[in-house]
Formats: C-alpha cells, sequence, structure tokens
C-alpha cells in the first residue's frame, strides 16, 4: 500500500486549531425511529443512533435496518441472561449437547456484529467508511515547504 504523506504531529498548531483532519463528515441528519420499535429497543436507538447519525453514518433511508440492529441487540441481551441461568450446555438423549438458547445467542450475535459494521460500529468498520474530504485553505507553512523542496523561490 502506498504512503499517504507525514503523520500530523500531535503539538503542531494544524491540530490545536483542529484542522489537521483529512476527513469532514457530512452535516447530521436527525433520523427519527420507526413506529413499530418499542421498549429497549426503542431506548437503544435513542442511546445510540444520534451518534451514528452525528458521524453520517445513519441517514432515514437506513433506519429499518438501524432499528433491526437494535432489536437484536435487546434480543442478545435476552438470550444472554437466559443462556447465563440454564447454561450452556443441556443434557440430551445422546449425552451432552449445546442449549439451542446458545446456539440462537451465537447466532444473534453474529448477526449484531455483521449489522454493526454496516454502520462503522466496530473499530475496523469506522476505518473504512468512506467521508468525503476535507476542502480547506492551504496551509502557508505547507506552501513554504513546497517552496523550498521545489528548488522555486
Amino acid at each position: 500500500m502506498g504512503r499517504r504523506g507525514p503523520h500530523p504531529s500531535p503539538s503542531s498548531k494544524r491540530t490545536a486549531d483542529g484542522r489537521n483532519t483529512s476527513r469532514r463528515l457530512p452535516p447530521p441528519e436527525d433520523v427519527s425511529a420507526p413506529a413499530w420499535l418499542a421498549g429497549d429497543a426503542l431506548a437503544f436507538w435513542q442511546d445510540h443512533a444520534p451518534g451514528v447519525s452525528a458521524a453520517g453514518r445513519l441517514r432515514q433511508d437506513q433506519a429499518e435496518t438501524f432499528a433491526i440492529l437494535c432489536q437484536i441487540a435487546i434480543d442478545c441481551r435476552e438470550l444472554a441472561a437466559q443462556v447465563a441461568a440454564e447454561g450452556w450446555v443441556t443434557a440430551t438423549d445422546k449425552g451432552q449437547a449445546a442449549s439451542p438458547v446458545a446456539r440462537l445467542l451465537r447466532d444473534s450475535r453474529r448477526d449484531f456484529v455483521a449489522l454493526a459494521r454496516e454502520f462503522g460500529l466496530t473499530a475496523s468498520s469506522a476505518a473504512r467508511i468512506p467521508q468525503e474530504a476535507e476542502h480547506e485553505q492551504e496551509d502557508p507553512e505547507a506552501e513554504i515547504l513546497r517552496a523550498f523542496t521545489s528548488g522555486a523561490g
């Protein structure tokens, strides 16, 4: 993979001014939850949707999908509580096997992670979601450095 330039210095003036970012977030959109979302899933929406929307990863046309993610998150909580009470293993006529609830929990968690990636809720997916490039004025120090290294001036 090619180089993208030097890493920004945390003590630089551009970093202190907040101009050292190469990505600009789109303006946040006020996204409303679908009418069918209720209870704990709605509370999950209210906790997480504003941040995801502010990051530019949730639009109104994606509300249904994000609502499904909220419902899966609550399902995972409920299934985890049930597995904690009943255990991961169940007795069968052929011996022991994984509990059906444990298998549901595993599948629900897998679905949650897969859907969370779509909204950049995992660390690796957050880095992969493209953002618009920031259009800002050129840094005067960069102009001087470019003139010096190109031999002009």
